[in-house]
């Protein structure tokens, strides 16, 4: 399985997260917020938000090498298609990669199952 994170597994553009945040669907776990939006791509994309009020540089960078390594460990169980803009709800205090993998599933799995 390649888990790489490459360039075009990522949202890079301001105007794609727009897009995402507008007209995607949402889903929210204790931990993170996710919009997600089909595409035509063949490919899942990722995009980290981090807000300034979750912490310093640190905290905050914290939380996108979080959020990158669970989408990269899982990243097959997304399918082709689907662009994920993921916000954290708190600081990353206490938190660990087991449980950002699991919320970053579920959340997705909400966004894509909801009316």
């Amino acid at each position: 399985m390649d888990e790489k994170l490459r360039k075009t597994e990522r949202i890079r553009r301001p105007d794609e997260i727009d897009v995402c945040y507008r007209k995607g669907r949402r889903a929210a776990t204790a931990l993170l917020r996710v919009h997600v939006r089909p595409t035509e791509r063949s490919i899942a994309r990722l995009a980290v938000s981090v807000p300034g009020r979750l912490g310093n540089a640190v905290q905050r960078n914290r939380w996108k090498r979080l959020v990158r390594e669970a989408f990269r460990r899982h990243k097959s169980a997304f399918g082709p298609g689907i662009d994920i803009v993921v916000v954290p709800a708190r600081p990353p205090d206490g938190v660990f990669r087991p449980q950002v993998e699991a919320a970053l599933l579920e959340a997705v799995r909400r966004a894509r199952s909801d009316p």
